[in-house]
């Protein structure tokens, strides 16, 4: 949204943001580049407006939230204790959430922390699937949670 309005001077919503980074979002170069009509309002005249934003636009519009995150993940792969980092070795990462959906938002990562990365099967519903998961199995939770 505020890359929009910077670069083009449009107003566009939050479900309009959302909507182009999962349409033509990507992390990494593509061959051939994506591109979609974005509606929106204009900030100079207040007139209802529309652009053509490619995917170049989105990719460095997400670019430093991308390098953040990439930062975070290496963070955490530092200080994991010895046996999930063999874990995470062997098996990789996996992406979960809407982030997930960014077209190779997985080569990014894998190429920054030299490790598998994969993106999950439904990633949008993965979080709700594994609370439903832990509910099941509510008593060994409540065991981990007190030691």
């Amino acid at each position: 949204m505020d890359y929009v309005k910077k670069k083009y001077n449009l107003l566009i919503g939050e479900r309009t943001g959302e909507e182009i980074k999962i349409s033509i979002g990507t992390a990494i170069p593509i061959e051939e580049p994506l591109s979609m009509v974005v509606k929106g309002r204009d900030q100079v005249s207040g007139l209802l407006s529309r652009i053509e934003l490619s995917s170049e636009d989105v990719r460095d519009a997400i670019k430093e939230p991308l390098k953040e995150i990439a930062d975070a993940l290496k963070d955490v792969l530092e200080v994991m204790p010895p046996d999930l980092a063999g874990d995470i070795v062997e098996n990789g990462i996996v992406l979960t959430g809407g982030g997930a959906l960014i077209r190779g938002f997985d080569k990014y990562l894998s190429d920054i922390v030299k490790l598998p990365v994969f993106v999950a099967d439904e990633p949008l519903l993965a979080v709700a699937k594994g609370t439903g998961k832990a509910l099941e199995e509510i008593d060994l939770l409540q065991q981990l949670s007190n030691e």
